[in-house]
Order: C-alpha cells, then sequence, then structure tokens
C-alpha cells in the first residue's frame, strides 16, 4: 500500500461532506484532483470505500474505518510537526 498523506487527508474531508464538490472547495482544489486522488487510494483497497448512487455519493462501512484511521494518522503526524518544532525552540505563544 502506497497511498499518501495527502490522499489521507482529502478522503478524510471527503467522509465529512460526503461531497467531491464541497471537499473540492474547503481544500481550494479542483473536483478532478479529488476525484484523482480518491481513485488512487481507492484502487489500494479490494473493498470499495464509497458508492455512488445517482449523483449522491456514500461512504461505505469500510469507508468510515479508513477515514477514522486517516484522522488518527493525521493526528499523529501534525503532533510530531508540533514536538518538532518544540525541540528546535521554534514555537512562540
Amino acid at each position: 500500500m502506497n497511498y499518501t498523506f495527502n490522499q489521507l487527508r482529502i478522503f478524510k474531508k471527503i467522509a465529512e461532506t460526503e461531497s467531491i464538490t464541497k471537499t473540492a472547495e474547503e481544500l481550494h482544489l479542483t473536483q478532478p484532483a479529488i476525484s484523482i486522488q480518491l481513485k488512487k487510494l481507492q484502487d489500494q483497497f479490494e473493498i470499495p470505500l464509497t458508492d455512488v448512487i445517482g449523483r449522491k455519493l456514500y461512504v461505505t462501512e469500510f469507508g468510515k474505518e479508513i477515514a477514522e484511521a486517516s484522522e488518527r494518522i493525521l493526528n499523529e503526524v501534525y503532533a510530531i510537526r508540533y514536538k518538532s518544532l518544540a525541540f528546535k525552540k521554534e514555537l512562540f505563544g
């Protein structure tokens, strides 16, 4: 599995908004960019992360599990960045 932090960040937002359009708006990216990253992430799993019914996107139960794991991973990455800045004495306030 070779997913990126960016793909996890995008998928977490997709799971929150259940919309490619809203995700693109909130992350200041294009809809095709969001769709491409979703497809690249989805291709790494045999189980679907999302379903599209009509024009509505739904996150599957497996997708919800991946979104929760993504949030935990991203929180750890942010904590590492924070600790790194603290050790370099670059935190203020």
